[in-house]
């Protein structure tokens, strides 16, 4: 025992030495982290027909350098939901090829000198190809057709409703728009409705593939039509939706889950309004105001549809009395031939009233206010529209986020575009086509984080379609208005649409 710890004191000694005597002669290498960084951080949005090109920068030894200048420090790997698709310092991948409800792209990169590996990565929530853009229903040889126009690329679906179902929408489509779902819908795409005066009724159109969902036929007490039944139009509102026939009735059905696209049944009987009114037109409100405005042509009146799942009459409310010559919205003594509605509150909202008597047009602004028993129109103005240049041809678009702006066709042969601006009266020749014009309508998108209008679409006789830039350094400079013709040769356009996506865009 003495002699083992005799062996252990004199081999401490030994190491103690060997450290006194240790110089600190030493070669480090240091081990220098890296940071991967993407410029869209870690949740990208590109659009479904997109091709994503990524250079990541790396943050490494003090300086931010693009991955592709770092090719002989370090090896680059590329994943979507852990598995490989690529290699190298760019991605280039087409958003269609990525796996997964939502992608994970993850970059790996490996030091080549001592194999230190970083990761890094982003979350891919694609815009689905169909959620925004334009849509144009065309009449060609007895023919109905709807078409879809990309609202970047400016590529064409044409004639996607007969390729999709197989089917054909017939002769008498003569409407599409976009309907929205309420309340935990609002976070749902908007469907496309085809409105067509056939007995075969309207077509309700998935907002994201574009096949269709439902015939709003098939929603009629006991699945029975009316008789004599085919739709004029179909109105959405929060809680209730109302139906138009061609005779002039209306049918209404409270939604029995405003979340879903369809939901609740039409009566079999049309809804009884005293003096045997009969509506001529309907014109959709804002979706936030839960309006519907209806024109009863015999007697000269104007309705409202609301979202109570009531039809009354508008009246002026009580105040300074009307200047004399006004067009009386209970008492017209002129053909209402469009409204224009202006994106302002619930229940609440104003719309632009255009008016033609044969020879010329006049604009007049309310504020139609529903107080469940009663609808009030505050009168706000009424003025001539488009002396000498409007004509009995003449198509609207009122912009509904700016105020000011009204866009009517007009013109010799109505194959100008004008501007019209409310606060000045004053008419402004946008833009000259080289045949009539036959459906105007207007985009809604984000600029700067407000929803705004940038574009027109305009749709000629001829087939040909034109989008035009409407920002103000494009009104200003008549040269950089044209954005894009399409020749889509699909017949003549009948109606045309922006589709805007999800609902809460409208609130």
């Amino acid at each position: 025992m003495k002699q083992i710890k005799r062996y252990s004191l004199i081999a401490v000694l030994f190491l103690l030495v060997s450290c006194y005597k240790d110089k600190g002669n030493y070669t480090y290498d240091e081990l220098n982290k890296v940071e991967i960084v993407f410029e869209g951080g870690g949740f990208l949005s590109p659009r479904a027909a997109d091709t994503l090109h990524i250079e990541p920068q790396l943050i490494y030894r003090g300086d931010t350098m693009p991955a592709g200048e770092l090719t002989e420090s370090f090896s680059f790997t590329w994943y979507c939901n852990n598995e490989e698709i690529s290699t190298g310092p760019v991605l280039n991948y087409a958003v269609r090829d990525l796996t997964g409800l939502r992608p994970y792209v993850k970059l790996k990169a490996v030091n080549k000198k001592d194999e230190s590996t970083f990761l890094e990565g982003f979350y891919v929530d694609a815009i689905p190809a169909y959620l925004t853009g334009w849509v144009v229903l065309t009449k060609k040889d007895g023919r109905s057709i709807i078409s879809f126009i990309d609202p970047v690329t400016f590529e064409v679906t044409a004639d996607f409703y007969t390729t999709i179902s197989g089917e054909e929408l017939g002769p008498d489509a003569v409407e599409v728009k976009e309907h929205w779902m309420a309340s935990a819908g609002l976070s749902n795409p908007g469907n496309i409705l085809v409105v067509r005066n056939d007995p075969a009724g309207n077509i309700e159109l998935d907002g994201i593939k574009l096949g269709p969902l439902y015939n709003t036929n098939n929603f009629f007490l006991g699945n029975t039509l009316p008789t004599d039944f085919r739709p004029r139009g179909e109105f959405y509102m929060w809680d209730y939706s109302m139906m138009l026939d061609d005779n002039g009735n209306i049918y209404t059905r409270k939604h029995v889950n405003p979340a879903f696209s369809q939901s609740g049944v039409y009566p079999n009987k049309p809804m009884f309004i005293p003096g045997g009114v009969k509506f001529d037109k309907g014109w959709t409100g804002t979706y936030l105001s839960g309006q519907t405005i209806l024109y009863d042509k015999t007697k000269g009146r104007l309705f409202l549809g609301s979202d109570h799942g009531l039809v009354l009459p508008v009246n002026y409310m009580p105040g300074p009395p009307v200047p004399p010559g006004t067009t009386l919205i209970n008492a017209m003594d002129k053909e209402m031939v469009y409204v224009g509605r202006l994106q302002q509150g619930r229940f609440t909202s104003s719309y632009y009233l255009v008016f033609f008597d044969g020879n010329r047009h006049f604009a007049q602004k309310i504020m139609v206010m529903d107080q469940f028993y009663t609808i009030q129109a505050l009168f706000m103005s009424e003025n001539p529209l488009g002396v000498g240049t409007a004509n009995a041809e003449s198509v609207f678009c009122q912009l509904p986020r700016i105020d000011n702006y009204l866009f009517y066709s007009g013109g010799s042969g109505n194959k100008t575009l004008y501007l019209w601006e409310h606060g000045p009266s004053r008419s402004s020749e946008y833009f000259t086509f080289d045949s009539p014009i036959r459906t105007i309508t207007a985009s809604q998108n984000q600029i700067m984080g407000v929803h705004t209008h940038d574009q027109l679409m305009v749709g000629l006789e001829n087939g040909d379609i034109y989008i035009l830039g409407i920002l103000s350094d494009q009104m200003a400079d008549p040269s950089r208005r044209l954005i894009k013709k399409i020749g889509l040769g699909e017949g003549m356009p009948v109606s045309s649409m922006y589709k805007m996506g999800f609902g809460y865009t409208q609130m």
